[in-house]
This record gives structure tokens, sequence and C-alpha cells, in this order.
């Protein structure tokens, strides 16, 4: 592992992302020669991109496409400001908050297509850059799996958890059949007003009592979370092999499965079993087949991720984890998870549902879980493996950039 600082400035506008010129043909009147590519990052709502160069007199116009992590697909943008003569200059412009969020940490590769009169097209080089905050003094760890970003913290503590984080991350890589080497990325923010800044818009009212303490982006192979807690880094990461585990477009991962099996890691996960119980001494469980999604209200969201955890420790301590690869598999090759459960564990929605309240009920039965509140949970974007806290702030990410499917 290996701690290294990120410059600020690269960063900045005028951090040019080429230095000189570069000519490039294809278009029926001449080549197009870049004089300057640069960048600025207005966290965390824009980026603004601008563009020189010198191109033939018929250039009609220029579009800048994008690509952000390790997304497959790209986007493209118009101009905000073009300006032909004596060179051509061009501003644009792309959105980083609300409708059109994008997560710190990723790398965002971008290039240009020039288009003449004729219709004839060329494209310029690749650049890339790294989105971050730029007010902050960035640091790194890179560890086997993935990439720390944080700034304003201990060395040593961020060593120290990273470290127990990655052990944890091999039982993980066992239970979900994963062998290979990835290479997320996990930004760890400071404080209430910067994770407001950088987590994705839920709702005002989880904003307001901070019921999310971390978001999982699966379709960006990247984690925001809000300070340093190993439960909470371990959590996220879960989110995200399971992504890579359960990667087929035509697979449904309910929220109950995926929540829960995050936990399930989590080395507090044994706190808030009396919740669990209270619920069913009260009648308030919620239903197994009614959680395929995050419910909206924090009431409900609470108990949700207790009764989540609480199932899935259920599973793997009555079949154990093989039988949860299974169950996994089944959900990969596109089967419901009705069906994915009767193929795996013998049961349905229903019958699991009976059987863990009847074990429930039991006093030598514990199983506790972890208050989301206090803990660094996700719950929204799923790229396969990223449950939705709210229809806000999925969906938008999903039509934007062509999701490989949601998640029941």
């Amino acid at each position: 592992m290996s701690i290294l600082t990120i410059a600020a400035v690269a960063a900045i506008l005028g951090a040019s992302d080429i230095g000189g010129g570069i000519p490039f043909g294809g278009l029926s009147g001449g080549s197009v020669r870049i004089i300057e590519s640069g960048h600025r990052i207005e966290f965390p709502n824009r980026i603004l991109f601008r563009l020189r160069a010198e191109a033939p007199a018929d250039v009609r116009s220029v579009r800048l496409f994008y690509r952000i992590g390790s997304h497959r697909a790209s986007v493209y943008t118009y101009p905000t400001r073009m300006t032909a003569a004596p060179n051509l200059s061009a501003e644009f412009v792309v959105r980083t908050a609300s409708g059109g969020f994008i997560p710190q940490g990723v790398d965002i590769e971008y290039h240009y297509v020039f288009t003449d009169s004729a219709g004839a097209q060329t494209e310029s080089a690749r650049f890339s850059f790294e989105y971050l905050d730029p007010r902050y003094d960035w640091q790194r760890l890179e560890m086997e799996d993935y990439v720390l970003l944080w700034h304003d913290m201990s060395q040593r503590a961020v060593r120290s958890v990273a470290s127990d984080v990655s052990i944890r991350l091999r039982r993980v890589k066992a239970l979900f059949g994963l062998d290979g080497d990835y290479r997320f990325k996990a930004v760890l923010v400071n404080g209430r007003a910067e994770a407001y800044r950088s987590f994705p818009p839920v709702s005002q009212t989880s904003q307001d009592t901070a019921l999310y303490g971390g978001f999982a982006f699966g379709e960006f192979g990247a984690l925001t979370l809000a300070g340093l807690d190993a439960d909470g880094l371990t959590h996220e990461l879960v989110h995200l092999m399971l992504d890579e585990a359960v990667d087929s477009p035509r697979a449904r991962v309910p929220a109950w499965l995926n929540e829960g099996l995050a936990m399930y890691f989590e080395r507090n996960s044994r706190l808030g079993e009396d919740a669990v119980r209270s619920a069913l001494r009260r009648g308030r469980l919620i239903p197994l087949r009614n959680m395929g999604a995050v419910p909206g209200r924090p009431e409900d969201v609470r108990l949700f991720y207790s009764q989540s955890a609480s199932v899935v420790r259920f599973m793997l301590d009555e079949q154990g984890e093989a039988a949860m690869r299974s169950l996994l598999a089944q959900i990969d090759r596109g089967r419901s998870i009705d069906a994915a459960l009767r193929e795996s564990h013998g049961m349905g929605v229903d019958q699991l549902d009976s059987a863990w309240r009847r074990r429930l009920s039991e006093s030598r039965y514990a199983s506790a879980v972890v208050d989301p509140g206090t803990a660094a949970t996700s719950a929204i974007v799923g790229g396969a493996a990223l449950t939705t806290a709210s229809a806000l702030g999925v969906r938008w990410l999903r039509q934007r950039y062509g999701a490989k499917k949601d998640e029941a």
C-alpha cells in the first residue's frame, strides 16, 4: 500500500490536459490542432471545460464526449459558447449535482469531436482527470481491492481501518465467489456540511436527519462515506462487490438481501436485536415480500435495515455460505427472488419469512442489527447491487447513463 498527495492544482482552470498543439486529420478542409484543453471543477455543481484549437474554417460544430468511472457508455454535450475565428474556442458545462449527480473519486475521460460542413468528423485524443472537491488536499491509500481517498485525517488511523477492512473483504470475496482484483474508489468526507455537498439528493428529510452515512455507486465502482469507520467502509464495499458478483442485466437483487449482506460483515451488526423483537411482538415487522426496495420514512428505514440483517444472518446460520452463493447465482441468471430461493434454500420468500419469524421468537436465537443512522450505510444506486432509498437518486442516474439493470 502507498500514500500519495493529490495536488489540488489538477482541478483548477488552466490546468491543461495537453501542453502544446496536437494536429490530427479527418476533416475535408484540413486538420485540427488543439492549442489548449482545460477544465475547472466547481464542486459540487458543475465542471467547466475550455477548448482552444486551430481548425478549418468550415468546422460547424464541436461536441464534448465524456465517460465516468468504469461506466462503458459515453455522454456528449454541445458548447455553451463557441467562436470560430480567428481560432476556434468553446466552453462546455457538465452538471454534477441534482439530476446530473456525479460521485467524487471517479475518473472522467473525455475527448472532442469536430464536424465540418460536409459532415466529416474527427476526434481528438482522450484526456482524463479525477473528480474531487478541489478545496481540499486529498491523500490516497492504495489497497488490494480499493483506493481510499481522504483529507484531514490521521494517516495512521486511515491505514489501520483500511487494513482491517481489507481482511474482511477476503471473507466477502469468498462468500460471493470472487477471485479478481478490483479498483474501487472509496472517498471519505468530513462532517455534515461536506457530506451534504458530496452525497446524492435523496430527500430533504434524510438529509436533515443525517439518515444515511454513506452511498455506494455500483455503476461507477465508487463509494462516498462520512467519516472514518471500518463498518461503514466495509458495508459500502460489500455493495460494490455484490455488484460484481451479480452483474447480469437480467438480475434483480431485492433491497433486503442487498442491505442484509452488507450489514452481515459489520463487526457491530449485533446491536439492535431488541428493536427487531419489539417489532415482532407489536406486529410491526415488514413482510419480507414487501422489502424489495428501501422505504422512505426514517423510522421505517431503520426497521428495514434491522430486519434485512436479521433475515440474512438467519439464512447463513441455517444453510451456510454455499446456499447463499447458489442464491446469488440463480439471481444472476435472471430468476426471480422467489424462484431463486426455492432452488437454493428449498423455500420461497413467504416460507423464508415465516421460518425466520419462528426462529426470531425463540430466545436462543440472537441476531442483532445496526442502526443505519449511526453506522454508515448505503441505500441507493445499484448498477445491479446498489439499492434504492428513494426513486429519486437512482432513476436519474440510470436514465442518464443507461444502467445494466434495476434492482427489485
